[in-house]
């Protein structure tokens, strides 16, 4: 693995405090969401109703698709940035949640404050990410394997 571009995925995936998360059930119907998010490294945390479209995804295809884009609306197609993340989502049990960051674990608790036990954690894990930048040229975009 590039360290380099993996130190640039990750400072830029740590600026990005929401990203949409793209799933699809077992019968292939997409859905794609905004979530609150936070990282540690290359690893993705965002909590959700248990009992919410995405979470049913998961638990049929933990395959999922990320984007992400810090900052306002580029002006144009050169200030294009971003990362395209692909992963495995996993359900995190109460008995694992040591690792996650505190902005995911305190969004958990207020939740769970207002509908106990109703709220999540899940965690991606890239298998492929893609850091774009198109100062760099139209549709650049630097490949990283995990």
């Amino acid at each position: 693995m590039d360290s380099d571009l993996s130190k640039r995925v990750t400072e830029y995936m740590s600026d990005c405090p929401v990203c949409t998360l793209a799933t699809a059930g077992a019968d292939g119907e997409p859905n794609a969401t905004m979530v609150f998010m936070s990282n540690v490294g290359m690893d993705i945390y965002f909590n959700t109703a248990k009992d919410s479209q995405k979470i049913r995804n998961i638990q049929s295809n933990s395959r999922v698709s990320i984007a992400m884009q810090k900052g306002a609306v580029p002006k144009s197609d050169r200030e294009i940035t971003g990362v395209q993340f692909n992963g495995k989502a996993k359900i995190l049990s109460d008995d694992n949640l040591s690792e996650v960051p505190r902005a995911v674990m305190a969004r958990h608790k207020a939740f769970n404050s207002v509908k106990p036990g109703n709220a999540v954690i899940v965690k991606v894990t890239p298998t492929k990410v893609y850091l774009i930048d198109y100062s760099k040229g139209f549709r650049h975009r630097d490949v990283l394997e995990v």
